[in-house]
């Protein structure tokens, strides 16, 4: 359901008057097309955590309403940037936390591997799914790394969790809130990351900026 109560369906007319947002929000129709595999999987999100589809929504038409000169605004844009490659791990080891969110890719998603493998890994990202498809080299999601003390691991208390979160406007604020994550990296996703030499290539493992140290 939306925001407003109103039931979710998917339509294939893929018009939308005022919006894709707007339309969503004003009629429940996400408009989704045939034979597609990114509007099948953004159908199949919306299932699986409506409670944050349905707040992403409707901070992206409040956000719309606050700007009526057009500009996105890095509210809308980290809002995208989730909906399109999201992904939420929540671990109880913040020592991985650290390691992730400073780029210690080694450390991280070789050397804490069992770690990663116990988190919860909460896939937002609809077009995430479609490019895990076919993995490319360097495929990279947008990451929010949350402690196990600070947010439930289930998905179903996840979803309303993390929607209660976007509705009153804490987080998002900025695309600064997300953290790059390569996929490849994770565990399962290539036999290549079972070598710890994997990680010490910095075109698809790179260090953090000097300036964010």
């Amino acid at each position: 359901m939306t925001d407003r109560g109103l039931s979710i369906s998917f339509v294939a007319d893929a018009a939308a008057e005022g919006g894709y947002e707007a339309r969503i929000a004003a009629s429940g129709h996400v408009a989704t097309r045939d034979a597609n595999w990114h509007d099948l999987f953004n159908a199949l999100v919306w299932l699986r955590y409506p409670r944050v589809k349905a707040a992403m929504n409707a901070r992206h038409c409040i956000e719309i309403g606050n700007r009526p000169g057009g500009d996105r605004g890095p509210v809308r844009d980290a809002l995208t940037q989730f909906d399109e490659d999201g992904l939420v791990l929540v671990t109880d080891d913040a020592a991985l936390i650290d390691a992730l969110r400073s780029h210690r890719w080694r450390e991280a998603l070789f050397e804490r591997r069992r770690s990663v493998e116990r988190a919860a890994l909460h896939v937002i990202g609809h077009a995430l799914m479609e490019k895990a498809l076919a993995p490319h080299f360097g495929l990279c999601a947008k990451a929010l790394y949350l402690h196990a003390d600070e947010a439930p691991t289930d998905t179903e208390t996840l979803d309303g969790w993390l929607a209660a979160r976007i509705a009153d406007g804490r987080w998002p604020q900025s695309p600064r809130e997300l953290k790059p994550l390569p996929v490849l990296g994770l565990p399962g996703m290539t036999p290549a990351n079972t070598d710890p030499a994997y990680f010490d290539d910095t075109r698809q493992f790179r260090p953090l900026p000097a300036k964010r140290r």
